[in-house]
């Protein structure tokens, strides 16, 4: 009953904040990625910078026994909305721009084997965007195809060890909600 009693409140908050995220200057919502073992999920916050251009910064974080990852981004996009939409679906558009961030890991493998990195992401990322013509809420699909630099160090048992290794391109696919305020 209270999951229910708090989606009904969740649904009439929203539903009264606003009529469209056209109007709003920032959002926030959360993401889910595929491409990545180490990045599953994370937080993003937009801000617009004028009509047509967003700064986004993002980050996942992911904590379990024996993985564990963390990581910051930034990214810079030009949005291209189309005036073809009627204004009762919304508005949409796709969006693309430049992407960089730092992360790190954290990986037991087992048998006294643990491997640790720092990875510096560069690219460009480029997306769909469907911002709800009620409800201050933007659906938001991208990929990201980034280059990335690894340093990796780890511990076999007594012996230590370290390795550079460069990784390009990536493909990172996320999809997440952004409420927008």
């Amino acid at each position: 009953m209270r999951k229910i009693l708090a989606a009904i409140l969740f649904l009439a908050t929203v539903s009264f904040a606003g009529s469209a995220a056209a109007d709003k200057s920032m959002g926030i919502g959360g993401w889910l990625q595929a491409g990545n073992p180490g990045e599953h999920a994370g937080l993003d916050f937009q801000m617009r910078m004028g009509e047509d251009v967003t700064i986004d910064i993002y980050g996942h974080f992911y904590f379990s026994s024996g993985d564990n990852s963390l990581g910051a981004y930034f990214g810079y996009f030009w949005n291209f909305y189309l005036g073809m939409i009627p204004d009762n679906l919304g508005r949409m558009g796709f969006y693309a721009g430049p992407v960089a961030g730092l992360g790190w890991w954290d990986e037991d493998i087992g048998n006294d084997w643990d491997v640790d990195g720092i990875a510096i992401r560069f690219g460009v990322t480029g997306g769909y965007q469907w911002e709800f013509p009620v409800v201050p809420l933007q659906l938001f699909l991208e990929l990201n195809p980034v280059g990335e630099f690894h340093y990796e160090w780890w511990d076999i048992g007594d012996h230590h060890d370290s390795d550079t290794e460069w990784e390009i391109p990536d493909f990172y696919f996320r999809i997440g909600l952004r409420f927008w305020f």
